[in-house]
């Protein structure tokens, strides 16, 4: 879109991405002057322009970073608000958690409040299924934070991942912390809390990409003991002093370099 935007002629790009951060580069390049269409679409029409301006712009906010905290919250089974954040933007996120027994609150236009409290909820999170697809679907990139929730979870859970090839590597750090989870290709049956079963209890794990990375994190704050995430660089990439956000809101949880 950015070189189409100064091209000569007109592009037109098929099979495009209706991701939110599609329609947001839109938006800052057509107030930067370009003559952008269908932005949000799966067919993007670019009429190029041969300079372009300046502008003031406010990007959108980062919808899997409020759909990390929404599964840090449940995970915990505690309750915290998110703010900035767009509610049809973490719409899928949001179903699966009322599916789980969440109750989430909207506060004005852009807050969500998020609680997995059993004395609210009436009782414990219930296990659920996903599938991840392109948006509007199911967001891959948090499908490793949710399998990390799920091993917390009452009953089995299904994980398809859809969308890309070799996206379970976190399942394996995560049975180090006691994780029931049997991984069959790009699909991973994960089994949650029953009678009988231990749960997650701290060890040494090793973040092997980004969103593993922070599962990892999210499935050491409901461990018992402690848990050392390795490769923390990876979470970096993605996440904005993820650490200091996560002790602000009360986790256990501090960086060693």
């Amino acid at each position: 879109m950015m070189a189409a935007s100064i091209a000569d002629g007109v592009s037109v790009l098929t099979n495009a991405a209706m991701e939110p951060e599609i329609t947001d580069l839109a938006q800052f390049l057509i107030a930067c002057g370009a003559s952008i269409e269908g932005a949000g679409t799966s067919t993007i029409v670019i009429t190029g322009k041969k300079i372009l301006h300046g502008a003031e712009f406010t990007i959108v906010p980062d919808r899997i970073e409020a759909g990390t905290f929404m599964a840090a919250a449940a995970i915990t089974r505690s309750c915290i608000s998110l703010s900035p954040v767009i509610p049809s933007h973490v719409a899928r996120m949001t179903e699966k958690l009322i599916e789980a027994g969440c109750k989430i609150k909207h506060i004005g236009l852009h807050a969500l409040e998020v609680s997995a409290v059993s004395e609210e909820i009436g009782g414990d999170l219930r296990a659920f299924n996903i599938k991840t697809l392109p948006y509007p679907g199911f967001p891959t990139d948090l499908q490793a934070q949710c399998t990390a929730l799920l091993t917390t979870c009452v009953g089995s859970s299904i994980i398809e991942e859809s969308v890309f090839e070799n996206r379970m590597h976190h399942a394996k750090e995560l049975q180090k912390l006691g994780a029931e989870i049997t991984v069959i290709g790009n699909s991973a049956i994960v089994g949650g809390k029953r009678p009988g079963r231990i749960a997650l209890s701290g060890c040494r794990v090793r973040a092997a990409d980004l969103r593993g990375g922070a599962a990892l994190v999210l499935a050491g704050m409901a461990a018992s003991g402690i848990t050392e995430v390795e490769n923390i660089n990876q979470i970096d990439r993605g996440y904005e002093r993820f650490d200091h956000k996560l002790h602000s809101l009360g986790a256990d949880i501090r960086r060693e370099t």
